[in-house]
This record gives C-alpha cells, structure tokens and sequence, in this order.
C-alpha cells in the first residue's frame, strides 16, 4: 500500500473518530446505543409527570431531601434536564409505554403448578386466569376473565374442569363475599372459541362490588386430573361519576396542540383524566396528557394540551387522533383544600377516616377523534420553561459542584 493512500485512511479514520465524539453526546440523548431494557426503562421514566429523581415537578420545598443519595447529583442534573424539556403535563409517548398505550389491560404471567401447597419443585404445568381488563366499570358492560393451563414442555394446552369459584371483595383488612362469575369453554357468553382449553368467566358488579377484587378458582387439569388453586385479582368500580360526551375540539395554542373534550359530570368532585395523541395515519404514539382539577356536575369541558416539542419532534403532521380517554374521580377521605383551612383544616385531616376506594372510574371512549389537517410548523421546538423548573436546576447545579 503506498504511503500517500495510508494517509488518506489514516485521516478518514480519525474523521470518524472526531464524528463520533461529537456525536456521541446526541447518540446517547437518543438511544442509539441502547438496549431494548435499556430503551424501555428510560421510556418509562420519561413518560412519567414527576421527576426521575423523586419529588414533584412543582413542589421545590423538599426536593433535595426526595433524591436518591445513590445516584451522582450530575447524573440526576442531566436526567432531570432531559426530562423537563416538556411539561409534567404533557409527556412523550412510545411504542414502549404499554400501560399508556393500552391503559385497561394489564398482561399477567402464567403461575407454575405444583402437586402440594409445600411443594418447592413445579409439577411441568403452568396456569393463568387473566382478567381482559383490570377494571370493571359500571354495571352494563361485562369483565371477562380468562383461564388456561399448558403443559411447560410444549406450551400445549391442556384439559381443564373446573371444581368451585370464589369471589370477594377486600377492602380495610375485611373480607366481603360476592356473587362468584360462571365460566364456559363453549363460545359463548364471551368465551372466544368453543371447546379450545380455555374457559372464559363473565361478570358484572352490583352496586357493592366497589373496589379490589379477589377470584379464586378451583380446577383440575391436565390428563392426570391434577388439582389445584389459581387466584387473580381486579379493581371493581360500579358508579359512574362521569362520562364522555363526544364533542371534541382541536385549535393550536401557544406552540402546543389544545384539545377540548366534553365531559357530562354526574358527580362533581375532583378528576384526573389523561388522553393519547397518534398519528392518524398509522397509529404511531407521539403523546400523552393529562387534566387534574375539579368539576362541577353538569355538562363540563375540560382541555388537554399537547405539548409543541413533543408533536414537532415526531415528524407526524396532523391529522392526529385523540385515543384511550380515561380517567377517575379522586375519593381521597382527606380533601386538599384542608391544608389550606388552618387549624380547622388540620382538625378535618386528622379526624378523617377512609370508608370508601379511592376512586371513581370514568369508562371508556370507545372511539378516536381525528383532528384537522397540522404542518408541523405550526407547533414549536421550544422546551418547556417555568419557575419551578428553573429553582430545581439552580438546586442540582449547586448540588453537582
């Protein structure tokens, strides 16, 4: 090789190098370099409304005090950086994000059998009786929870009887029995197939049913007929507080996407609701936001504003679609307001006492909403600024010095 042609891949490889140290920065901001866990743990953490490092994104007072001691205070400055470039109330949405994507269903893993409850060894089957959605809501649509058991060897599905059911509700250390669900493997009632090992139980909560839910089911499985116990649990929540009415209203405001959604409140109180924005196209997540406040009863509206940053640096432009509207009234025994009130407020706070969940769910939107037409131009690349934001960095940089 002659020595002019050395030179020339010498000086091409230190340009790379020189490329990848001043990219590597943004590779890193990116992901590039990350693991699917590695992706999918930062994606949670970015996805939340409060900081990575603990505390509340408006509460200064005891910020310091909330960090982890672990962590380096420049590793919590440049995470907190990263993720207060959007608001605590619009958040980045990925395919990552699965509780946000489809928020209804939490996915459980098949539990290993065994011959005795003292048994340490699994006995080669595994069963699982997963509720389709972890909540009931009201008392018109149906929970379904299914039941299957395979074989570990070949994840084939073995035959199922099933012995007794129990159902019950737990609610401040006490146990209240309620009406257990029958099930069937014959395609009806919800079951899916007929006759294919898998046994589909149906259930609609009575006024009472009214927060977590134990079902225990009683089975034999397998073509040893062995025996054994499978339990699963839901949250129950029969009263309807409020509903989604079906009008929507898109308009840009500030750089950001406002999205105006009609409540029909039957219970006034204090809501947290939350909203996915996609692209229409495709369905890809670009966002998610949320409204706390309270609303009176009556027809309501209440707005989700979709963060700027957050649109443009998706590369999607509109039409949007407005997915999985879902929420709660809050049932909390300790109303907020009384920590303002003085020492009749703290009066109120001490002397009250938990008789109810926590929550009131507001059911589902069933459908999606389709903004108009957006360049992304219309919304800005401008990171999210505010008090609170900057006392919190001020803080990690004294901390970090």
């Amino acid at each position: 090789m002659s020595q002019k042609k050395i030179f020339i891949y010498l000086g091409l490889a230190i340009a790379a190098a020189l490329v990848f140290y001043l990219l590597r920065d943004e590779a890193e901001e990116n992901g590039w370099f990350l693991s699917e866990e590695e992706k999918k743990a930062k994606a949670e953490w970015m996805a939340k409304g409060s900081p990575p490092s603990g505390g509340s994104a408006s509460d200064n007072s005891n910020f310091l005090e909330s960090l982890d001691e672990s962590i380096p205070p420049e590793k919590i400055l440049k995470d907190y950086l990263e993720w207060s470039e959007y608001p605590p109330n619009s958040r980045p949405l990925t395919k990552y994000n699965e509780d946000l994507t489809n928020p209804y269903f939490i996915q459980l893993s098949p539990i290993p059998m065994v011959d005795k409850p003292e048994d340490k060894k699994p006995n080669g089957y595994s069963c699982k009786l997963q509720p389709l959605q972890w909540a009931a809501i009201g008392v018109k649509e149906p929970l379904h929870i299914t039941l299957e058991c395979f074989n570990t060897s070949n994840f084939e599905k073995v035959p199922l009887n099933i012995r007794n059911v129990k159902l019950w509700k737990e609610f401040d250390g006490n146990k209240f029995v309620a009406l257990p669900p029958d099930g069937n493997d014959k395609g009806i009632d919800g079951d899916a197939h007929a006759k294919d090992n898998v046994f589909t139980f149906e259930w609609r909560p009575t006024y009472k049913d009214w927060g977590d839910m134990f079902m225990e089911v009683e089975i034999e499985y397998g073509k040893e007929k062995k025996q054994g116990k499978v339990l699963t649990s839901f949250f129950s929540s029969p009263y309807q507080p409020a509903e989604w009415s079906g009008y929507f209203l898109d308009v840009p405001r500030d750089g950001s996407l406002s999205m105006k959604t009609g409540v029909n409140v039957f219970k006034a109180g204090t809501y947290h609701l939350e909203a996915n924005l996609v692209n229409a196209g495709n369905g890809d997540p670009i966002a998610w936001a949320s409204f706390d406040g309270k609303l009176n009863a009556g027809r309501q509206e209440v707005e989700f504003l979709f963060f700027g940053k957050l649109i443009r640096e998706s590369g999607y432009e509109g039409p949007y679609a407005l997915t999985q509207l879902r929420g709660h009234r809050v049932n909390l025994a300790v109303d907020p307001d009384w920590f303002g009130q003085g020492e009749e407020g703290m009066r109120r706070i001490l002397a009250a006492k938990t008789t109810e969940p926590d929550k009131e769910l507001v059911g589902p939107y069933k459908e999606n909403y389709t903004t108009k037409e957006y360049n992304l131009n219309t919304f800005s690349l401008k990171a999210f600024e505010s008090p609170e934001k900057d006392q919190k960095v001020k803080q990690l940089q004294d901390l970090a010095r």
